[in-house]
């Protein structure tokens, strides 16, 4: 049997279990409110609807489903009273003029009459102004003035007649608006008991996974889960619910409820990718769809130059593959953390090389065959080849901008454990060769920017390569900057500046128009915030990156001090006539030798032969 702790001190026993930084930090992006997050987004923001496309029907009483497919929105003919009001009632004076150029989908002129109406400016229906502005100017593509308008609905309560009728064009805004704009918030103020109304009888279940998604992101993990719970599988909504659901239950600790809702993830896209294979008519029509809108996206960035528009379209079949990659991670992780590493490991190897959580897993990977060690020593020196081997990939070129600084210390105490202590001692010097440094040279950009505003400005250039750092250090930013939460902060601000290119777009009456003052209002305090907040995440998120730098930083000292103490006492062993064990392999791989090149099909696969040079009992 190979000698992997015997005579070391209890600091080196502890290496046998050296938690994962990074790992347990993944672990805890599972359990910490983010992002889309970590929390997994909804469909992404789209481009602006063409008037009177993509959005709620005139009325007001529903929202249209996602893109996957939910049911359509009730009939509004006979809308719900509230405040005593009644919203049949019709309107007088101006607005019916407004409301009437808004049914023609002449949004602009309709804007600028409700405008003055919600503002008092003309006399009128002021409540009714105000939801009829808010709808005008989701029309128009003014997402984010819209949710400013209809917040003062929401932030007036149930008396406000159109409280009720506003919750559909908040969960519609939840599609167009990133997380950090605040949606959820807004939604987080009805209660449970108000989706049981009749009215919202065909949008239930979105509104069961919104507001199931802002409990969980305050914290209520017991209302998140009730409400994400009664998402009905046949809801397009379903797959999105599981997931949180599954997270929701993670962080209460029912490991087999957490199981079941992330299974059921994967069961669900499994379901759905062999039904579209039979729809081959409906796969064909999807395609269409994608591609019109795809054109329309084109055209409006013809027209409109200035205007910040994602250059993708993700696709809900992609967002659904999203989910179910961190459903396999997610999965992974909590199989790790009872010691079921190789049941860890099946799910960390679903994922995807192309998927943008493949590294991680990656990282995953080599941590539990780590671990696997103390489960099945017999086939230590396998557990360190493929170990060594996940290491190997995570420095492939291809990702020279995914900095691990915790694969070197992991590296370093796989050598040591195999009492290959010179090459351990390089590795750590490897380590403090760069980390130490960066961390110092991280702390002095912070000092640079002291205010979170200039230091969102700041962060846009390192996220350009534009910053003027050492390049290494500016990858090490670049890393930190790669946040779920923090890109949907910097897509909020893109939104707010795409919204202030359209005004500048806008005829000359609309701008000068109370609408058009109301925008303006809205953006510019916005937009001011949203870059403080954001740079605030964004100086957040290099503080954490220095945290880690330097508890690694104590990992590897302790390691340094063990290791030196080998050296000195001659205990690094001589060759032997020992080889490295083969990998039992099955009929779909084959073993053969690398030669320096790194090919993408190879890329996971690697076992770096290592023998040990520890005493055999």
């Amino acid at each position: 049997m190979i000698e992997v702790s015997r005579g070391r001190n209890v600091s080196m026993k502890s290496l046998r279990k050296l938690s994962s930084v990074t790992l347990f930090t993944l672990c805890a992006a599972f359990a910490v409110p983010t992002a889309v997050a970590f929390a997994g987004p909804p469909p992404p923001p789209k481009a602006p609807p063409p008037a009177g496309k993509g959005a709620p029907p005139a009325s007001g009483g529903g929202a249209p489903p996602p893109a996957s497919g939910a049911a359509a929105p009730p009939s509004a003919a006979v809308p719900p009273k509230a405040g005593g009001a009644n919203l049949n009632a019709p309107p007088s004076g101006k607005l019916k003029g407004a409301e009437d150029d808004y049914k023609a989908e002449k949004y602009e002129k309709a804007a600028i009459a409700f405008a003055e109406a919600a503002s008092a400016q003309i006399p009128g229906d002021t409540p009714r102004g105000q939801f009829w502005l808010g709808k005008s100017l989701y029309k128009l593509g003014f997402f984010a003035s819209s949710l400013s308008v209809l917040s003062e609905i929401v932030d007036a309560g149930p008396t406000h007649p159109y409280h009720k009728l506003t919750l559909p064009w908040l969960a519609q805004l939840s599609r167009e608006l990133p997380e950090s704009a605040g949606v959820l918030a807004k939604i987080g103020a009805y209660k449970p008991s108000d989706l049981e109304d009749e009215a919202f009888d065909e949008v239930r279940d979105e509104l069961y996974y919104l507001l199931g998604k802002f409990y969980y992101t305050s914290g209520d993990l017991g209302q998140a889960i009730a409400l994400l719970s009664q998402v009905p599988d046949d809801s397009g909504y379903y797959i999105a619910a599981q997931f949180f659901l599954g997270v929701a239950e993670t962080r209460e600790y029912h490991g087999k409820e957490a199981v079941e809702a992330f299974k059921n993830v994967l069961r669900k896209n499994i379901e759905l990718r062999e039904a579209a294979a039979k729809d081959k008519k409906g796969t064909k029509k999807r395609k269409k769809e994608e591609k019109k809108k795809a054109k329309e996206l084109k055209k409006l960035k013809k027209q409109n130059p200035k205007l910040v528009i994602e250059d993708e379209l993700t696709t809900p079949e992609e967002e659904n593959q999203r989910f179910e990659e961190r459903a396999n991670l997610a999965l992974g992780y909590i199989f790790y953390q009872v010691g079921k590493f190789e049941t860890a490991l099946k799910y960390f190897d679903k994922i995807p090389q192309e998927s943008p959580y493949w590294l991680d897993s990656i990282l995953a990977s080599a941590w539990s065959e780590f671990r696997l060690v103390e489960v099945e020593p017999e086939n230590a020196n396998i557990h360190y080849q493929r170990t060594l081997g996940y290491i190997h990939t995570l420095n492939a070129p291809f990702f020279y901008d995914f900095l691990y600084p915790e694969s070197v210390i992991l590296k370093a105490v796989t050598y040591y454990f195999n009492c290959r202590y010179a090459v351990a001692k390089t590795a750590i010097d490897e380590f403090n060769r760069r980390y130490p440094e960066t961390r110092d040279k991280l702390k002095n950009l912070l000092d640079q920017a002291p205010e979170d505003f200039a230091f969102y400005e700041f962060s846009i250039k390192i996220r350009k390569s534009e910053s003027g750092l050492d390049p290494f250090v500016e990858e090490v930013a670049q890393k930190s900057l790669q946040d779920k939460t923090l890109e949907k902060n910097y897509k909020y601000v893109n939104e707010l500046e795409r919204e202030s290119a359209l005004l500048e777009s806008m005829s000359n009456d609309f701008k000068s128009s109370a609408a058009g003052d109301r925008i303006t209002e809205d953006l510019d305090g916005l937009t001011s915030l949203a870059k403080e907040t954001t740079g605030s995440l964004a100086r957040q998120r290099i503080l954490g990156q220095i945290k880690e730098i330097s508890d690694l930083e104590r990992e590897a000292i302790k390691i340094d001090y063990e290791i030196l103490n080998r050296i000195k006492g001659g205990n690094e062993g001589e060759p032997e006539n020992r080889r490295p064990d083969k990998p039992k392999i099955d009929s779909e791989h084959e073993i053969y030798n690398y030669n320096g090149e790194y090919w993408k099909d190879e890329l996971g696969y690697y076992n770096y032969q290592v023998t040990s040079l520890c005493k055999e009992e």
